[in-house]
């Protein structure tokens, strides 16, 4: 049920195209995490179904460091772990002491706070991006051009220049949404945090075609 962190991103969006001067939307966004090397935060993340009605309700600590580096945390109402060092990605569910490495694709529908740790230069190429106006802050659009991707539209909150909610939307009309709170931009992050290794007793799973484990 996790794979709905593979639906949390950045919403719609209305271009700013007529604006004379102003940056195109992909450009404002690139600005904005540019900057970022790496960052940790808090999050509070709430799913919804079609209806509106709550499904899920979850908090935890979230890290990224570039590239390609994350680790989504989650710690109530209970534990359960998303990590990549770049190579691999690991699910762990502490509960049912159960682990899934697969290899790491970079798919932000997977994991989609890989937004701050790769390389947002590239996020153009993948994703319609518009920016819609408001009192609120900044909120960015992201819009899949492929249609195989796993969700509709992703949506990204700065206010001052800081990342404060992602919102996610699947094909199912499903809702993520997350808040983000004690936001850190280049903390140093040891790599370390980045790996990981299944507690002795785990039942492991390899969702993947190498035979050395």
């Amino acid at each position: 049920m996790y794979r709905l962190l593979a639906a949390i991103a950045v919403l719609l969006l209305t271009a700013v195209n007529g604006v004379a001067g102003e940056p195109a939307a992909a450009d404002q966004l690139v600005a904005l995490l540019a900057p970022t090397k790496s960052l940790h935060a808090r999050f509070d993340q709430q799913v919804r179904d079609a209806r509106g009605d709550l499904l899920q309700r979850s908090s935890g600590e979230l890290w990224v460091k570039r590239p390609s580096r994350l680790r989504w945390e989650v710690r109530q109402p209970f534990a359960y772990l998303v990590v990549t060092d770049g190579r691999w990605l690991w699910r762990y569910d502490a509960d049912l002491e159960q682990a899934v490495r697969q290899p790491f694709n970079g798919n932000l529908a997977e994991t989609p706070a890989l937004l701050f740790s790769d390389d947002p230069e590239a996020l153009d190429e993948h994703y319609d991006i518009t920016l819609a106006a408001g009192d609120w802050g900044q909120r960015f659009v992201l819009v899949p051009r492929s249609a195989d991707s796993a969700f509709g539209q992703l949506e990204v909150v700065f206010k001052a220049r800081e990342m404060q909610r992602m919102v996610l939307l699947d094909g199912l009309g499903q809702t993520t949404d997350i808040r983000f709170s004690a936001v850190r931009a280049n903390p140093a992050v040891d790599d370390a945090r980045f790996h990981f290794t299944p507690p002795a007793g785990t039942d492991v799973i390899y969702d993947d075609p190498q035979p050395v484990r």
